[in-house]
């Protein structure tokens, strides 16, 4: 009777670990129009984008997401939390949405990954005694209710509000726990690849900003948003090609002038730029973001992107004074 009911035990194991590894994925739907929040169990440690079209951002406690999208195929993303459980989600782009908040229970995972922190073999004494290593502090396990965890907990997971005078996060009261600092560590070791990942988290936005953009020959430079983060300042534009010709870039310039007559202007050096197409195709635009260190205008000061063309005259002028760069990127 006691080898039956052992045996038994046996098979509900293997069968729970054979349903978790075959859990179907999630399927969420999104579009440009509303913000679609996807709460996890636990705070999130690691993120595997899905395609250009959708942009997932991470809320600062790191234990919820938010996603948006813009017309285009479906696509996936990974998301791995702190206890090692991987979320497998399908998402796809709907005009009409059923549903803006997703709640996500750890029994949705389609599987987990070791810890580090139980890594550590136990060992023997001589005598056959177990010797367990010493107690790590961790992000806590599976817990039996994952809704209810999320709703006490959040309020303590969440970083304090970002003092954007200068860039930067204030650090919390508690020590963070370690992946907390990935991103500054990511920063710090790989400024290029930081700067690409905000970009391309960024790039899609839509213009906020009134009257900022100037055409010439159907060539239109637009300034959609300005965004700083730590010491560094994102530019986030749009060129757009409404002539039946194609557009072959030269370059894109930015210029500190102290007047509309200065003869000397200041030529900003960008630190990164990203997704500047050398060819913009007839009836199509071109969504870029340049990156400067971190500056402002005086008052009696204007800047210039200039949009020039190889070999044409077709180029594309948009001055923006000082209320505007100094407003939004404070």
């Amino acid at each position: 009777m006691k080898k039956n009911y052992f045996f038994l035990i046996v098979f509900l194991i293997m069968c729970s670990i054979s349903a978790q590894d075959t859990a179907n994925p999630l399927t969420i739907e999104a579009n440009e129009f509303t913000t679609v929040t996807l709460f996890f169990p636990l705070s999130i440690d690691q993120v595997i984008p899905p395609a250009s079209n959708y942009k997932f951002e991470m809320d600062q406690g790191k234990m919820l997401g938010t996603l948006k999208a813009r017309k285009g195929p479906a696509s996936n993303m990974t998301v791995i939390t702190t206890n090692g459980k991987i979320f497998s989600i399908l998402v796809n782009y709907s005009e009409k949405l059923d549903k803006y908040n997703y709640i996500i229970n750890e029994n949705q995972a389609l599987g987990s990954k070791i810890p580090k922190a139980v890594e550590n073999p136990i060992t023997q004494t001589p005598s056959g005694d177990k010797i367990i290593p010493p107690e790590v502090t961790t992000t806590p396990g599976p817990i039996e209710s994952p809704i209810t965890t999320l709703v006490n907990t959040v309020p303590d997971k969440i970083d304090p509000i970002p003092d954007v005078s200068n860039g930067l996060l204030n650090k919390p009261k508690e020590d963070p726990i370690e992946y907390a600092n990935s991103e500054s560590d990511l920063y710090n070791s790989d400024r290029e690849e930081y700067y690409r990942i905000f970009c391309e988290n960024n790039y899609l936005q839509k213009s906020i900003l009134k009257r900022s953009f100037r055409q010439n020959k159907k060539i239109i430079v637009r300034l959609n948003n300005i965004l700083v983060d730590r010491d560094e300042i994102y530019f986030m534009l749009s060129l757009e090609n409404t002539s039946k010709k194609d557009y072959n870039v030269n370059d894109l310039s930015f210029f500190i002038k102290e007047s509309q007559r200065d003869s000397n202007p200041l030529i900003l050096e960008p630190v990164h730029t990203f997704n500047l197409q050398k060819i913009i195709d007839r009836e199509s635009d071109n969504e870029i973001v340049y990156v400067f260190k971190k500056f402002s205008l005086e008052t009696n000061q204007i800047l210039e992107i200039v949009l020039d063309e190889i070999d044409s005259s077709r180029f594309v002028l948009l001055p923006l004074d000082y209320k505007y760069l100094n407003l939004l990127s404070k």
